[in-house]
C-alpha cells in the first residue's frame, strides 16, 4: 500500500544509477493506491521512482511487470521508459520493513487525466494504442505470472460479492446484486472468449496528456490474464463513462481500435454487463479496503463517484449503448 520515503531513501536509490544527480525536488503522486510512485528532480533531469507494494503482488508478479514493460518500451508503445542500473538491471531493491523492488523511469511530461475532460483525439490515440498493445502482448502466453485470484480481475468478479455484506445501510444493494446476478449470467459466455495478457486498468489516472496529445499509458501493476473485452469495459467504465462522461466517445474509441484488433459480436454482446462489473468492483471492494485498511478520504470519494455514475450509466438502455457500439 501508498506510503511516504525519505528524501534520502529516494536519494540512495537514485545513487544506484548511473550519474542522476542529486535530488533537487521530489514529491509523491496520489493518484493511484497501491504503490508509491514519487517524482525526482535532479540537475540531471526528471524521473520517477516506483517502489513495490501493491496488495497480494510477488516477486514474480512484479518482475513480470517489469519484463513486460521493457517488451513494450522495446516496441515503442506510449509507455515509460525503464532505466537501468549500474549494474544493468532494470530494477533495484530497497529495505525498509522488509525488501522492496524498485524501478527508476525517465518522468513523462503530461497532465495526469483523473478527473480531467478526455478530448475526442486523445481517446483515438488511446484507442489505437490500447489496440496495439493487445496484440503486441501477444507474445506472452504464460498467464501464470499475473496475480492469481485477484478482485481486480473479472474473471474473478464473483469473488467479491462476498464483500457486499460489509457495505453501510446508505447502499443501494439490490443494484449491486443485480449486477452480480447478471453477470453470473455471461460469466460462461466470458469464459468461452479467449484470453491474453492485458493492461487491465486503462483508466483516466494512468493516462498522461499534453495538450490533446497522448504521451503515455502508465501502471501495469493489475496486469491479467483475461478476455481482451475486459480491458475494454475498464476503459469505458473509467474513462469515458465517469469524470469526463462522453458516450459518443466509445464509438471512437473502438473505431480505432479495431484496426488493430477487430472485436466479435461474442465480445461485443456482453460489453454492457462488463461495464457494470467494473463499476460494482470500484465500489464493493474500495469499500472493503476501506473496512480492512482503515478509511482512505481519496477512495470513499471515489466510491461516492462511481455509485453516481452507476446510476447516470443504468439510464443508458442496452439499445442505445449498442448503438454506441456500430463502428
Amino acid at each position: 500500500m501508498r506510503q511516504e520515503y525519505s528524501l534520502s531513501t529516494l536519494q540512495e536509490i537514485l545513487n544506484q544509477y548511473l550519474e542522476l544527480g542529486k535530488i533537487k525536488k521530489h514529491f509523491l503522486f496520489t493518484s493511484g493506491f497501491e504503490n508509491s510512485n514519487y517524482y525526482v528532480e535532479t540537475s540531471q533531469g526528471k524521473y520517477v521512482i516506483k517502489i513495490f507494494e501493491g496488495i497480494g503482488m510477488s516477486k514474480e508478479n512484479i518482475l513480470f511487470e517489469i519484463e513486460v514493460m521493457a517488451y513494450c518500451q522495446e516496441h515503442k508503445l506510449k509507455t515509460p521508459h525503464l532505466l537501468t542500473t549500474k549494474k544493468g538491471a532494470y530494477f533495484t531493491t530497497i529495505k525498509s520493513n522488509e525488501e522492496k523492488i524498485v524501478t527508476v523511469m525517465g518522468y513523462i511530461d503530461g497532465e495526469n487525466m483523473l478527473m480531467k475532460l478526455l478530448p475526442d483525439s486523445v481517446i483515438a490515440t488511446v484507442g489505437e494504442e490500447a489496440g496495439k498493445m493487445d496484440l503486441k502482448l501477444q507474445h506472452f502466453q504464460d498467464g501464470s505470472k499475473t496475480r492469481q485470484g485477484y478482485e481486480w480481475d473479472m474473471k474473478n468478479f464473483l469473488k467479491v460479492e462476498k464483500a457486499l455484506a460489509v457495505l453501510p445501510a446508505t447502499f443501494d444493494k439490490k443494484i449491486l446484486q443485480n449486477i452480480f446476478d447478471n453477470f453470473r449470467e455471461i460469466s460462461p459466455k466470458f469464459k468461452a472468449l479467449a484470453p491474453g495478457l492485458i493492461h487491465n486498468d486503462l483508466a483516466a489516472h494512468n493516462l498522461l496528456v499534453q495538450g490533446e496529445e497522448l504521451k503515455g499509458i502508465i501502471d501495469f501493476s493489475d496486469m491479467a490474464f483475461s478476455p481482451y473485452i475486459q480491458n475494454i469495459a475498464i476503459f469505458l467504465a473509467q474513462s469515458i463513462f465517469s469524470y469526463s462522461w462522453k458516450p459518443h466517445q466509445t464509438t471512437i474509441f473502438l473505431r480505432e481500435y479495431q484496426k488493430h484488433r477487430p472485436l466479435s459480436t461474442e465480445e461485443l454482446e456482453i460489453l454492457y454487463d462488463l461495464v457494470l462489473a467494473r463499476y460494482a468492483t470500484i465500489i464493493v471492494e474500495f469499500n472493503r479496503w476501506n473496512v480492512d485498511y482503515g478509511e482512505d478520504k481519496q477512495r470513499t470519494e471515489y466510491i461516492k463517484d462511481y455509485q453516481a455514475f452507476l446510476q447516470k450509466f443504468l439510464k443508458i438502455s442496452r439499445e442505445e449503448f449498442a448503438r454506441l457500439l456500430e463502428v
